[in-house]
C-alpha cells in the first residue's frame, strides 16, 4: 500500500485532505488555507504516518485531530490493513493524541526511545 492508493480528497467539517507533493495536505475548506500536513509512507501491508504537522499559528483549532480521522476514514475506505504512527519520546502529548484517535500502543521501544502506535481500520 502506498499514498497514492488512498483515496483523496477527503472532506470533513471544516478541512479536507488533499494529496501534494509527496504528502498529505491539510486544509482549511472556509479560506482554503494550508494549515498542516501529514508525511506518510509505505511499511509493509500498510502505512506509517511519520509526522502529523500543523502549523504554529493554527493549532488549538481541532485541525490535526480531524486531519487524523479523515485520514483515518480514507484508509478504510482504501483498504489499508494496518497504519501506524510514532510518539517522540520527548512529546507527551503525541501519546495522549495517538491514543484518542484510536491508536494502540505497540509492545516494545520504537525509534529513538518513542512509541509505536497501530490502528488496523475496518
Amino acid at each position: 500500500m502506498n499514498l497514492a492508493d488512498l483515496e483523496m480528497p477527503v472532506v470533513g467539517d471544516r478541512f479536507r485532505l488533499e494529496r501534494r507533493d509527496h504528502a498529505v495536505h491539510i486544509v482549511r475548506l472556509a479560506d482554503g488555507v494550508d494549515v498542516g500536513a501529514l508525511e506518510v509512507e509505505s511499511a509493509g501491508e500498510g502505512l506509517l504516518v511519520r509526522s502529523l504537522c500543523i502549523e504554529k499559528e493554527h493549532r488549538s483549532y481541532g485541525a490535526g485531530s480531524e486531519a487524523a480521522r479523515l485520514f483515518n476514514q480514507s484508509c478504510t475506505a482504501s483498504g489499508v490493513a494496518v497504519v501506524r504512527a510514532w510518539a517522540a519520546p520527548d512529546l507527551g502529548l503525541s501519546v495522549y493524541f495517538w491514543i484518542r484517535m484510536g491508536f494502540q500502543p505497540v509492545h516494545g521501544e520504537g525509534p529513538g526511545g518513542g512509541i509505536w502506535f497501530e490502528r488496523r481500520p475496518g
